[in-house]
């Protein structure tokens, strides 16, 4: 499944298939107009689609890949003028803990972005109420975040405030509570997604603007981050580094594999897909590769691995309008299959449905 940027409001649901390696459309699932869906994520049993909607927070049952049906719409909560039409703040990530009581976490950005959003579910998942509006800073734009295995700390990564910041989560409530915050290795680095490797020893952290994937070990005191002064580069050495912006970085279904892009800032230009080996510990033992994207990316170039097989990863992008499949095996990337889908917007990040 996969959203859009701008409306209108669709979710379109794509097949690959594994034998043939190929991709079709299966059904274009009209969205409310004005909520279109630029961050998507499944609920913990794959039968609800949370979505980071313009102006609310939304939630969709999941019938089946071909029968989406919309359930609830909450406004961005915090700062007043936050959900203000006004304003240029719009939802830009949403989190679904896999634990109860199994809240969802959203994150608004650009102005007015200074408080993450917690919202309750009912029996069936879909969103409830807002239930907490926790601080990050007024000057914060919150771009992703990610749970430890054991769901008991959030790390966030604030692009406008130049920061990593540490939660704890109430197990009974889901609350939040602030433990800490750190400033990026270089100011004007903006930390834009972050990785939790399953052990909860290393945070990967991608700089957008700094274009580099940056390595972190947690305390097991603290809980907090600690820069271990590794990074490595998400763009060729030598290239105008403001002509690109870092994107998105996951784990494979084994984590035993990490994949960041960036985009490039020019429909000239392509972005990047890196790949690195990971050690037993969640240590970084080496960058695989570098490699060209067939198009810039436009807003997107989001990597989606699959998450029941390392075999396979998706890859969006806004720029053509488009979603492909790559085929990863022996440590080679392989394009194997692609889909236009020339709808206003299409192309954000891909959620895997088996």
């Amino acid at each position: 499944m996969i959203g859009t940027w701008t409306p209108p409001g669709a979710i379109f649901t794509v097949e690959f298939d594994d034998e043939s390696l190929s991709l079709k459309l299966i059904k274009k699932t009209t969205i409310p107009h004005d909520e279109p869906i630029s961050w998507m994520t499944f609920d913990h049993t794959k039968k609800n689609i949370y979505g980071a909607s313009m102006k609310k927070f939304s939630s969709y049952n999941v019938v089946s890949s071909s029968e989406i049906v919309h359930h609830a719409s909450h406004p961005i909560g915090g700062h007043p003028q936050a959900s203000s039409s006004d304003s240029n703040t719009r939802a830009i990530f949403v989190l679904a803990a896999k634990k109860a009581p199994f809240n969802v976490y959203g994150n608004p950005f650009y102005k007015y972005a200074g408080y993450g959003n917690v919202f309750s579910v009912n029996q069936s998942g879909g969103l409830e109420s807002n239930i907490q509006n926790y601080e990050y800073s007024p000057d914060s734009a919150i771009h992703g975040m990610v749970f430890d295995a054991s769901e008991t700390y959030l790390y966030s990564a604030d692009m406008w405030g130049d920061k990593i910041w540490t939660h704890k989560k109430d197990s009974e409530t889901g609350h939040l509570t602030l433990v800490g915050s750190l400033s990026a290795p270089s100011t004007g680095d903006h930390p834009r997604w972050v990785e939790i490797h399953p052990n909860g020893m290393y945070l990967y952290v991608l700089m957008e603007a700094g274009n580099n994937l940056a390595v972190y070990v947690i305390d097991e005191r603290t809980h907090m981050p600690v820069f271990t002064h590794m990074t490595y580069p998400l763009v060729p050495p030598g290239l105008n580094p403001k002509m690109y912006r870092a994107d998105v970085v996951f784990l494979s279904h084994s984590s035993k594999y990490l994949f960041a892009t960036s985009r490039a800032n020019s429909f000239d230009l392509t972005g990047y897909i890196s790949a690195f080996k990971i050690g037993p510990v969640g240590n970084i033992e080496r960058q695989l590769f570098l490699q060209p994207t067939p198009t810039s990316g436009g807003h997107s170039n989001a990597i989606s691995p699959c998450d029941f097989s390392d075999d396979w990863l998706a890859l969006t992008d806004d720029h053509k309008g488009g979603v492909e499949i790559y085929r990863f095996r022996e440590e080679f990337l392989a394009r194997v299959a692609r889909l236009d889908i020339p709808d206003p917007g299409f192309g954000m990040n891909a959620i895997w449905y088996d």
